[in-house]
């Protein structure tokens, strides 16, 4: 074939946004372009009315709070702090340790200014979990919550590291911390500060702003360099995404949490804010003069309670958090009117999750796809279009290139313009996206296994399938990794997760294959229970385990039956994001049906 038949094939096999280009570059005529994201949130919130609350906690919103007017002095002068009185230099590494906090955003947005290197940290890790967190990153400083301080000290020990520690909040005299003497970020803060310290000039657009840890679901966390190019880039694409949908919505909401076009945002901050979501919602409730009222982890009780007392306006939430809402007795005793959008983050969301959640909510539910290499992909396509497509993610955001690669030759596909294309492997290319020479941080195998040649150029590879209707609108279908084979077979693990999770009875799933004679595989459910008397209960479980095979029997192929068996679980392994750390489950499942000796073949 020739380089000019190539470069045709290629082009059938090209999957770009519905929106066109010529809205990106009229979202950047109108938008101010700085050198990087630290110097545009300084002039956003700069322009904010001081006395506008930008976030409060939701159980102890009088106490706990911060206005623009306290965010802008308190980042400011902990930048200048923590130039002038840590000795950070502009590029340095900055780890933040610790739940959702009123001050988490301050500190965030205090790193940018100080133009070093912000690192988000989950909270929720052992000592050795945290040395092999710590020992990728190296943090020249750490910002920790004095709850964590203990647990971050035997981390740094045990990693041989001995950064500048800061207390995030302001801890009991009693506390380790102040014990040791270690300084709060208010007790370096230099005051009186209006303008940026001058190490963060030294900043450019191809400067990593953040380092984000993969999800681990799959493998160790890795550290991803997220560029200024980058996140400006995102805004970008969100912005032209926004306002074509804007145009289009007519009288119907606008989709999820991404446009400045939308007044009096009230957002729930439920996701961990060490997450990506969690730090884009931060600068982008900053960016739009937002409120975030927030509490340290998801309570059914608690956000019902929220929602109605303060009426957020849109809500972040995990499928599984999404599930143990519409399973909860109490969701219809709380007003929730004033939601206008739900967007699922951090994991697919099945259809029929989805519908039902609508149903019981009555909330538009909608979900965009993304990571933490690519920032944000997809998104609905206008208002609430794509509560009317259960179990899609919407379509590609403007400039954004895609392929779907064939699972089994890896060759693009043809897109069939009549009809689905797919499922493939998600490739992708754009300036949102981190690069190779970027990459993972210290990881230089690992960058360029995450890349793959077409056409003469590098395209992410996601590890993800999804399929493309014939409009555009994408699902996700499984991760490439957890697919298996059955008879021969394809069977994706999520589409049978999706049809057990419509039993009311069912509160949580993970379905892994399951090593029978001769090395053969089937599928085996791992079952969490809505009552736990069912877990020392052997008749219950009996009677449940056959309302799960015979749902998945009667909806099914045979190929994709419960053959390797039901066992029940008190919970699923999953990150602190909710997503199913599989590698683990499949350990504890098989450890459970007795095939301990098959776990090296499983991982």
């Amino acid at each position: 074939m020739s380089d000019q038949n190539a470069v045709l094939d290629l082009d059938r096999c090209l999957i770009r946004s519905p929106v066109p280009l010529k809205s990106l570059a009229a979202a950047a005529s109108h938008r101010t372009l700085v050198a990087t994201v630290a110097r545009r949130l300084f002039l956003q919130i700069r322009a904010a009315d001081p006395n506008r609350l930008f976030i409060a906690h939701a159980l102890d919103p009088d106490r706990r709070r911060l206005t623009y007017g306290e965010l802008l002095n308190g980042a400011l002068g902990v930048a200048h702090g923590l130039i002038e009185n840590v000795g950070l230099h502009s590029g340095d590494r900055l780890a933040i340790i610790s739940p959702n906090h009123e001050h988490y955003h301050m500190a965030e947005f205090a790193g940018l200014f100080a133009g070093v290197v912000v690192i988000p940290v989950v909270s929720q890790f052992t000592a050795h979990e945290g040395a092999r967190l710590m020992s990728e990153v190296q943090p020249h400083a750490v910002i920790v919550h004095s709850s964590l301080y203990q647990a971050v000290c035997e981390s740094l020990d045990q990693a041989k590291l001995a950064p500048r520690m800061l207390l995030l909040d302001a801890a009991l005299p009693e506390s380790p911390a102040r014990k040791a003497g270690v300084q709060r970020i208010h007790d370096i803060l230099v005051p009186g500060q209006v303008e940026l310290p001058s190490s963060e000039a030294q900043r450019q657009t191809d400067s990593t702003a953040f380092m984000l840890f993969t999800s681990g679901t799959t493998g160790s966390n890795k550290a991803v360099q997220i560029t200024h190019r980058m996140l400006g880039a995102s805004m970008l694409q969100l912005h032209a995404h926004a306002t074509a949908a804007l145009h289009g919505a007519q009288h119907e909401n606008l989709p999820s949490f991404t446009t400045d076009a939308m007044t009096d945002v009230r957002s729930d901050g439920i996701m961990g804010f060490f997450h990506l979501s969690g730090t884009t919602m931060g600068m982008s409730t900053a960016n739009r003069n937002g409120t975030i009222y927030f509490l340290e982890k998801f309570d059914a009780g608690d956000w019902l309670a929220l929602v109605q007392k303060f009426k957020i306006t849109q809500s972040l939430i995990t499928p599984n958090n999404l599930v143990l809402l519409i399973k909860d007795p109490r969701v219809k005793q709380f007003d929730l009117s004033s939601l206008k959008i739900m967007s699922s983050v951090a994991a697919p969301l099945s259809a029929a999750t989805q519908k039902r959640a609508m149903e019981i909510l009555n909330v538009p539910v909608v979900q965009g796809y993304g990571s933490t290499e690519t920032i944000m992909l997809t998104m609905a396509r206008w208002g609430r279009g794509q509560a009317d497509r259960p179990g899609t993610v919407g379509c590609l955001l403007p400039g954004i290139d895609a392929l779907l690669l064939d699972p089994e030759t890896h060759s693009p596909l043809e897109v069939n313009k009549t009809g689905p294309t797919g499922p493939g492997e998600l490739v992708v290319r754009s300036a949102s996206v981190f690069s190779e020479q970027t990459g993972y941080y210290n990881r230089p195998s690992e960058s360029k296994a995450a890349f793959v040649t077409i056409g003469g150029k590098s395209w992410f590879r996601t590890g993800d399938l999804l399929v493309m209707d014939a409009d555009g609108c994408l699902t996700v279908v499984d991760r490439c990794k957890e697919m298996f084979r059955v008879s021969g077979n394809q069977v994706l693990p999520t589409e049978i997760e999706a049809e057990i999770l419509k039993i009311h009875d069912v509160l949580d799933v993970v379905v892994v294959p399951a090593p029978v004679v001769d090395e053969q595989q089937l599928p085996c459910a791992a079952i969490v229970p809505r009552s736990t008397a069912v877990l020392a209960d052997p008749v219950a479980q009996q009677a449940l385990a056959k309302v799960v095979t015979d749902a998945v029997a009667q909806e099914l192929a045979p190929y994709k039956h419960l053959k390797g068996g039901v066992v029940f679980v008190d919970a699923i392994p999953r990150n602190a994001m909710g997503k199913i750390v599989r590698h683990i489950a499949r350990i504890k499942v098989l450890a459970q049906l007795g095939l301990a000796n098959k776990i090296a073949i499983a991982v």
